[in-house]
């Protein structure tokens, strides 16, 4: 068995270079003599978890900005600082599409990994490690497609045999991700006598059962995307059926579906959300520097007396209790030492884990469900069960989340004096993602839209009053991939939707 730290120093921050810096070309053969190309699938795979946590929440070895930090920014958790300029297309949502290239860069060659691991492993007649590659394709093609709508799926991944992929509909990819996961349980349910990849699964340890619940909560969360469209009713019924049928049920309380290839206080080898903010000698860096508070997250944790406000942000510098910061695009940004910093609850340690998807979205999403009477189970009780996780998640006791659940005539706290059940319940799913899942709460902004009070941009020259629907196709797609990408039509961020979108 490889050793994971051992592992974690070598090829893992040779990976991540290689991820966050290759040429903008997700169909490139290995051209990377320091990258091995044929290794066992149970070697691949904790370099493929590990650059999904790295996508999702931090920064690359090379420096590359983590993919989403952008979202904490439009959705009110974080904003600039008054020390540090942004360009006014980031500020006024008019972007081009170069902006955030590495989101579609990145999936794909993470998932030209896990495709490895699918084939080789099921070369070789390893059924656990090809579900735990299949669970982890569906995750990434997922995101492609709530990212940009229609993306490369039938004909991607397949090498030199492609290099200019067609376009799939979002939709239709959708429907063949259940497939996919459906074959992945099938073939994680062949349990005993096969190779389990034990420490070198970095995220559940080899614990089939919390892959089989992985499963079905990301069918979940596909499912819940679609909540909007009618003609979408019979598809979801069919789909929560096989889930019931299936009795391994959803991920619950403690069951955080994270990765850690053993982050250490070296360089390249922090926990890559951490490592963005503070340096190994413990210095903070310039994203550090660059992203504070948001008035918006800020008053927002102060109106509903939520101990959670001192894990998100830092008091402002000098103070013990005062926390501060200004709306996304205002032209009167703060310095420093006016605002307060990205909190403890979000940068823990050097060496906590990074969120794949966490035990308090897992539990939200079942509250909603069950409030529309998709599952059986009791919304309330859910409700307050996810909001005590997502305490305990940032470091805060449950008897903080009871107290704070239970202050009468709250609006989206308490239940009871929650008029909109739904809107109590995304209200604090948001409340919970700050810093670790901002795409999460984008994505039920964009379907329901909430929480409705979030801010649109304060820059003057924001000429349209509207947080973007999607993300344009990258540069190089254009580039390398013209006639394809040119038969998507004119993409426009405000008016191009995702087919769930309403």
């Amino acid at each position: 068995m490889i050793h994971i730290k051992r592992l974690t120093a070598g090829m893992l921050a040779v990976m991540l270079a290689v991820v966050a810096g290759c040429k903008s070309d997700y169909l490139d053969v290995n051209n990377n003599p320091n990258q091995v190309t044929a290794a066992t699938p149970q070697l691949v795979l904790p370099d493929a978890l590990a650059t999904t946590g790295w996508y999702l929440t931090g920064n690359a070895p090379s420096g590359a900005t983590g993919s989403f930090y952008f979202l904490n920014l439009w959705m009110g958790y974080w904003n600039w600082s008054g020390n540090y300029s942004i360009a006014t297309a980031d500020k006024n949502y008019q972007f081009t599409q170069g902006f955030n290239n590495s989101i579609w860069t990145s999936a794909y060659l993470n998932l030209k990994n896990y495709n490895y691991v699918d084939n080789q492993a099921a070369t070789l007649g390893q059924p656990l490690l090809q579900g735990m590659a299949k669970i982890m394709k569906a995750l990434h093609f997922q995101i492609l497609v709530d990212t940009y709508g229609d993306v490369p799926y039938t004909t991607a991944l397949q090498g030199t045999a492609n290099i200019l992929p067609t376009y799939d509909k979002g939709q239709d990819i959708y429907d063949d991700l259940f497939k996919q996961i459906d074959a992945a349980i099938v073939l994680l349910s062949k349990g005993g006598g096969t190779l389990n990849p034990g420490p070198n699964d970095i995220m559940f340890q080899g614990d089939i059962s919390k892959w089989l619940k992985f499963a079905n909560t990301l069918k979940l969360r596909m499912l819940l995307r679609q909540s909007e469209k009618a003609d979408r009713a019979s598809f979801i019924q069919t789909q929560l059926a096989t889930i019931k049928a299936s009795g391994y049920g959803f991920l619950g309380a403690g069951e955080n579906a994270s990765v850690s290839p053993g982050y250490t206080n070296s360089q390249n080898m922090q926990n890559p959300l951490y490592g963005a903010f503070y340096a190994i000698n413990g210095n903070p860096t310039t994203l550090n520097n660059q992203y504070k508070g948001n008035l918006y997250g800020i008053t927002f944790y102060k109106s509903t007396s939520d101990p959670r406000l001192g894990a998100y942000y830092r008091p402002v510098a000098g103070t013990t209790s005062t926390f501060n910061g200004t709306l996304f695009g205002t032209t009167d940004v703060l310095v420093n030492s006016q605002v307060s910093d990205v909190g403890p609850g979000i940068l823990k340690s050097v060496d906590q884990r990074s969120p794949i998807l966490q035990s308090h979205e897992s539990l939200f999403m079942q509250a909603e469900a069950a409030q529309r009477g998709w599952i059986t189970g009791d919304p309330k009780t859910l409700y307050q069960l996810a909001i005590t996780e997502s305490f305990i998640n940032v470091g805060r006791t449950a008897a903080e989340a009871t107290t704070y659940y239970s202050q009468a005539g709250v609006n989206d706290v308490n239940w009871e004096a929650s008029a909109n059940k739904i809107e109590a319940i995304i209200t604090q799913k948001w409340a919970s993602e700050n810093g670790t899942a901002p795409f999460e709460a984008w994505s039920d902004y964009r379907r329901l839209g909430l929480p409705a009070t979030v801010p649109i941009s304060q820059d003057p020259s924001t000429s349209v009053k509207q947080i973007p629907l999607r993300l344009l196709y990258p540069t190089s797609e254009y580039s390398n991939n013209a006639a394809n990408v040119g038969a998507q039509g004119t993409i426009n961020q405000f008016t191009s939707k995702i087919f769930w979108e309403k």
